[in-house]
């Protein structure tokens, strides 16, 4: 009777999911039923699945996902595997990984396409998970698309209409980002009803929310913070951070045209903490962006360029070129392999028709027909198989150096261009103090700064167009110095916005036999992490020695910074995008440079090595062949 006991109480936390609040207290309790080991396998899957929708932070809810998707797999379980998939991309969504939450939702929406007991959670969950992604990257055309495709199978069902009114409100939202307020409000009318009658007080908040930002872009700012401060105390309650942290922002906004600074720095500022708090990138990109602005307003130069390197830190980690890209690209691999699912079942019943005719005729003729157009069939298939395998090889490998090449690009470029970003910031400044000296002195390194990036652009391309389909390598004589001095020229104003000090002692040269491109992104990607990962007013280290066969330059790139874990070495050198982590001042990165440096070391000849220590330093040792006479 204790078992059946602890199973009432669990079923009756799930009474309320219905709301689909993120309530810590309901996690917390089914977390203490978790832990009495007294759940069977299919109750034990079902905790699981709520326990990740109620857990309020992103990465409890990620944790509960996986280990919901270990558990579904180990019970064979298709419905769970589905759920497991979207929880798991609605905690990448929550933690800004767009990308990570959109292949995980494709994955759940390819399973449970055209099974009609999945139908529900195709279009509650899975389709408006996707349509959220999508709003997220400001792609509001594929966000609608999926927000429309949601609505129309939620319309045929009768008895989920909380669902209906939730995609209703998500959707109307969608529209007011685009301008579209009269469809908006449209929207919002027809979930209202729905969200009074089930009593739905976190979509009712929503719903005064959302209309009151319409009534904002309309002009009626009076109205607009009355209902903002109304929805955030409705919001309280239920901990909906999310939802605070945005009004927060909005009401910041709002402040701002009515020149009232103070209360927008204040309510912009409680916005930031509570994105911060829950993990929310996008919220506290918009937050940080705002802060910025004020700080500049105040004249508070150091202030303001806190605020904005660390809002390129939230935009870059959430909207760059190749997440862009790749979620664009996602919506179309999704339709075309529903379309091929539909073309492969006629194929196949079209092929059923055609052994049926021929079975229906003479046996012994139909057998023998039978026999030589399969056997036709069969090597002429085989032929085009082995044609078509060689060829997409070769397209898999022309996209992959591709992709390589573009990631490169913007990897080496966005160290330089926030340089810059910087450096604009700082010269607006001193144009609104009236302090022409330091002006010229700024434009003179905004100058030389936009010297460098357009040759490493040039560079970086003039070295992609030589490509087919691999890197190109050609070895020759080159200068340590030379390289290694070109790079410290590109990142002084990095090293410089954080007082770092790069030091090189480069009295006299040391010849290598090495590719200029891959050996210059080695030493790249090896300084700027350098700088990343460096607190303020730290110091960053290049020096090189010969071994003692003098056939190798041991090229050692040496901070005082963060240092790493012994788990953390291990993959050092793996792509894995999980495992990228934020500078000491916010900066992200895609988890591709330290995977490049292995590979074009290797490429030419050589090895590396790294030796480091948590909260004092890392060292990376780069051995590379000596130009021999």
């Amino acid at each position: 009777m204790k078992g059946f006991r602890y199973l009432i109480l669990l079923l009756s936390l799930f009474s309320g999911a219905s709301s689909l609040a993120q309530n810590q207290i309901k996690a917390d309790s089914i977390k203490k039923v978790i832990d009495k080991g007294i759940l069977s396998p299919s109750q034990e899957l079902e905790a699981y699945y709520w326990l990740s929708g109620f857990s309020s932070a992103a990465d409890e809810k990620l944790t509960y996902g996986e280990e919901l998707l270990r558990l579904a797999e180990k019970a064979n379980s298709l419905e769970y595997r589905i759920k497991a998939n979207c929880k798991i991309g609605i905690a990448h969504r929550f933690m800004g990984n767009l990308g990570r939450a959109l292949e995980y939702l494709f994955k759940a929406a390819d399973e449970a396409a055209g099974k009609e007991q999945f139908r529900n959670i195709l279009a509650e969950d899975i389709y408006a998970e996707i349509s959220t992604c999508y709003t997220q990257n400001e792609d509001y055309e594929n966000a609608l698309y999926y927000g429309s495709k949601a609505i129309n199978i939620l319309r045929r069902t009768n008895n989920r209409r909380q669902y209906l009114a939730l995609m209703l409100l998500n959707t109307g939202y969608d529209y007011y980002l685009i301008g579209n307020y009269d469809s908006a409000m449209t929207y919002y009318n027809e979930s209202e009803p729905i969200l009074e009658k089930i009593g739905f007080d976190m979509g009712k908040a929503y719903i005064i929310g959302n209309r009151a930002l319409i009534y904002w872009k309309q002009g009626n700012r009076d109205k607009a913070k009355e209902d903002l401060f109304q929805a955030i105390e409705m919001l309280k309650p239920i901990g909906d951070d999310y939802g605070m942290a945005d009004y927060y922002n909005q009401l910041g906004n709002i402040y701002v045209e009515e020149g009232a600074e103070d209360e927008a720095f204040t309510y912009t500022l409680k916005g930031l903490k509570l994105a911060q708090n829950a993990g929310l990138k996008e919220q506290a990109r918009d937050a940080s962006y705002l802060l910025y602005k004020l700080s500049q307003k105040r004249g508070n130069l150091e202030e303001a360029i806190q605020y904005q390197t660390q809002h390129y830190a939230y935009k870059d980690s959430i909207q760059n070129l190749e997440t862009t890209q790749r979620l664009g690209d996602m919506r179309t691999e999704y339709e075309v392999g529903l379309k091929q699912a539909e073309v492969d079942l006629l194929v196949e019943q079209q092929r059923n028709t055609r052994i049926i005719i021929i079975t229906g005729g003479v046996l012994l003729a139909g057998f023998i027909c039978l026999i030589i157009i399969v056997y036709s069939s069969f090597k002429a298939k085989k032929k085009l198989s082995i044609q078509l395998e060689a060829q997409n090889g070769e397209l898999k490998d022309l996209n992959h150096t591709k992709d390589k090449f573009f990631s490169i690009i913007s990897h080496d470029l966005r160290g330089p261009v926030n340089s810059l970003g910087g450096l604009i910031t700082v010269c607006q400044m001193y144009l609104k103090d009236g302090n022409p000296k330091q002006i010229t002195d700024l434009v003179d390194s905004m100058d030389d700064s936009v010297k460098g990036i357009t040759r490493l652009l040039d560079t970086l391309l003039n070295w992609a167009l030589q490509q087919r389909g691999h890197f190109p390598y050609v070895p020759e004589k080159l200068d340590l110095n030379v390289i290694v001095n070109g790079v410290i020229g590109m990142f002084e104003d990095t090293a410089a916005a954080k007082n770092i000090e790069l030091v090189f002692d480069c009295d006299e040269p040391r010849y290598l036999h090495v590719d200029k491109n891959t050996t210059s992104t080695i030493f790249r990607n090896l300084i700027s992490n350098a700088i990343k990962f460096t607190h303020l007013a730290g110091t960053v280290t290049i020096s090189a020695t010969p071994n003692p066969k003098n056939k190798f330059w041991l090229i050692q790139v040496s901070d005082n910074g963060v240092g790493m874990s012994e788990d953390k070495i291990k993959n050092l050198f793996e792509l894995n995008e999980t495992l990228s982590t934020a500078g000491t001042v916010g900066e992200s990165g895609l988890g591709l440079g330290l995977q490049l440096v292995y590979e074009f070391t290797q490429m030419n000849n050589g090895s590396i090595e790294v030796e480091s220590e948590l909260g004092k330093g890392t060292t990376f040792t780069v051995k590379l062949p000596i130009q021999q006479s």
